[in-house]
């Protein structure tokens, strides 16, 4: 079992690859990781970063056309601000803001 600090790792990754719009490499990160992930926490950043791998491989040339920092920023806030948040939800939230954040040093992503 991976310790939660490379599970993070692999994400972050995994995140990068998207950046690239490498999604062959992303799909094989996300397929290797997924039985090492143990915690909730990890379950929903793994989800996130599944999420958006899904969104850009049915976008054109890889990108995510509709993809708003700014919006992503609120619901990830929404999201971690929630009585109703558990760890699931926390790690979710926190990927997509890492995502959101690589995003906008690419020029690529621009929505």
């Amino acid at each position: 079992m991976l310790t939660s600090k490379v599970v993070q790792a692999s994400i972050a990754s995994i995140l990068d690859s998207l950046k690239r719009s490498e999604l062959d490499e992303a799909k094989k990160k996300i397929q290797a990781l997924t039985p090492d992930v143990k915690s909730e926490r990890e379950r929903g950043s793994l989800l996130a970063a599944a999420g958006i791998y899904a969104s850009m491989s049915k976008a054109k040339v890889g990108t995510m056309q509709t993809w708003d920092n700014a919006r992503v920023e609120r619901a990830a806030k929404s999201i971690t601000s929630s009585q109703m948040a558990d760890d699931f939800d926390v790690g979710y939230a926190e990927t997509l803001l890492n995502y959101s954040r690589l995003a906008e040093t690419s020029p690529q992503t621009a929505a």
